[in-house]
């Protein structure tokens, strides 16, 4: 099979089940990732787990000046509010407002729609082994992205 061409139905693939989300992000008013920063905060908060901008730096992998700027906005457009943690003035602990919530409810309606059409179009079996090598792939490029670090 030519390569390309399978890139090409993964990106059409990727195209067809992120419109959804596009819109999303286009009506809320965020970037994708700041969608990923609000899910990463509300599956912490899921879990009972306090987040901090460090927490989000390494998460996204993002400089700190970029999560600071990251976080400023999602701040100022009420997604998000900062506390400063007890005893540690430079330290600042992220929380979801009723907003960031919200957002992040329609987010995983909308992924839990795409899980669907997955389940529904591959056995589990056929799910399992195109899941290993997703992985494949991507571990490959990790690997590929480490090797050119390493020049």
């Amino acid at each position: 099979m030519d390569s390309k061409r399978l890139f090409g139905k993964m990106c059409f693939l990727h195209r067809q089940l992120s419109r959804e989300n596009i819109k999303l992000y286009a009506e809320a008013g965020v970037t994708p990732v700041q969608m990923h920063t609000l899910a990463f905060l509300d599956g912490s908060s899921k879990s009972g787990r306090r987040v901090c901008q460090k927490d989000i730096e390494k998460t996204i992998n993002l400089r700190p000046s970029s999560v600071s700027t990251l976080l400023s906005k999602l701040e100022k457009d009420g997604f998000i509010i900062r506390t400063t943690a007890e005893g540690d003035a430079r330290t600042k602990w992220l929380e979801l407002t009723d907003k960031g919530k919200e957002v992040c409810i329609k987010d995983k309606l909308i992924i839990d729609g795409c899980d669907r059409i997955v389940d529904t179009a591959l056995s589990e079996e056929e799910q399992n082994e195109f899941s290993r090598l997703i992985d494949k792939i991507i571990n490959n490029i990790r690997d590929a992205e480490i090797r050119s670090i390493q020049r």
